[in-house]
């Protein structure tokens, strides 16, 4: 009895891997019937053409002049002329500071030289004098060379004093300051009665000239290299300038209205980043850029013989831009594109790949590598 027992056991399981068996192998034909069957998929057949290509830098935005005002003597403020954020003509009234000090100065350096002037005039009474004795032989000449010492001593005397008056003059110049430009009144940390000297780290204010807007942005060194490589022109600055209607995009993404040009390269490569700093210009008639606004830089290049690829037909796995090219058997393989460039809504493509090769146009993360595609449609 016990034998019969585990006689059907073995049998029952014997029948239940069997039949686990037989399903694995219809799960496993099933995955291979699928993986063979055609992935539908529209695809893109490629063709040389030419491109602009938009290449986009972030820019930092100065005005022409950016000043910092300090006082040139020490003192009080007593007066503001202008508001924050006012616009300003050069040679305008910004701050006056307390000037009694220099005042009294000057008054001192006049009664001085008023002196000066009484004691001149005194020792040119006695030259004359002694030169009429001289001549006719009353005195010695020595009288007459003494009295025209002292003649030449009131004379260099007078001249200090006049000096003086005259630094007393700049020094109560100075405290009226004025706008060196035109441009645009910045924060005002000093009020009334602050003390303020030329030697304090905060300046009165900072006047911006807004009239010419720089945008200061840095390229790679490979971007100059080719830039000397492709570019008309005798030397690096003037290929750089040959970027004409260089666009300036604003913070919100929107194009500037005016157009720019580049005018200017540092002389020497950021050894940290292995860039270097360029300057592209733009007119600002209406005032709308300031000193700090942020933007990107858009620098146009016409490519001929290349490719442009979609951005909706790549995948992009660890660092690396994959498409999907299809063979003669429309079988599908994953090639990572090398030497390509982002430009709008598509990636310009000069190398790796031919003239009639066929991609997947869309959805690529999606099918598996090595399947096969029924083309949707040809492009």
């Amino acid at each position: 009895m016990k034998r019969f027992i585990h006689s059907k056991i073995i049998t029952a399981g014997l029948v239940l891997a069997s039949a686990y068996a037989l399903q694995s192998c219809g799960h496993k034909d099933q995955n291979q019937q699928q993986q063979n069957e055609p992935v539908a998929a529209e695809i893109i057949t490629l063709q040389p053409t030419t491109a602009v290509m938009d290449q986009t830098f972030p820019a930092k935005l100065e005005g022409k002049d950016n000043v910092q005002l300090r006082p040139q003597i020490s003192g009080y403020i007593d007066h503001i002329y202008v508001d924050e954020g006012a616009f300003v003509r050069a040679g305008q009234p910004l701050f006056r500071v307390n000037a009694s000090v220099y005042r009294e100065q000057k008054n001192t350096a006049l009664a001085s030289l008023s002196m000066a002037k009484s004691q001149l005039a005194s020792a040119q009474l006695e030259l004359d004098k002694y030169k009429v004795l001289t001549d006719n032989k009353v005195v010695a000449d020595f009288q007459y060379r003494k009295a025209k010492t002292n003649y030449e001593n009131a004379k260099a005397a007078v001249k200090q004093q006049q000096t003086l008056v005259a630094s007393a003059d700049v020094n109560l110049g100075f405290a009226i300051v004025k706008a060196p430009v035109s441009g645009y009144i910045g924060r005002i940390p000093n009020r009334l009665g602050a003390l303020v000297g030329p030697t304090d780290a905060q300046p009165l204010t900072t006047l911006s000239q807004v009239n010419e807007i720089y945008a200061y942005f840095s390229l790679p060194e490979n971007e100059i290299l080719k830039i000397n490589a492709s570019r008309p022109g005798t030397t690096l600055i003037e290929k750089l300038k040959s970027f004409q209607d260089i666009t300036l995009l604003l913070a919100d993404g929107t194009p500037y209205q005016h157009l720019g040009k580049i005018d200017m390269m540092d002389g020497q490569f950021d050894a940290t980043t292995g860039s270097v700093a360029l300057r592209a210009s733009f007119v600002n008639p209406e005032g709308l850029l300031r000193t700090g606004n942020t933007g990107r830089i858009v620098l146009k290049t016409n490519e001929s013989n290349v490719f442009k690829i979609p951005l909706l037909a790549t995948y992009e796995v660890q660092d690396k831009l994959f498409v999907g090219v299809l063979n003669a058997q429309n079988k599908m393989d994953r090639v990572a594109l090398k030497g390509y460039v982002k430009s709008g809504d598509f990636y310009i493509v000069k190398s790796g790949l031919k003239s009639g090769d066929r991609i997947i146009a869309n959805e690529l993360a999606s099918i598996p590598e090595n399947s096969v595609i029924k083309p949707k449609s040809v492009q």
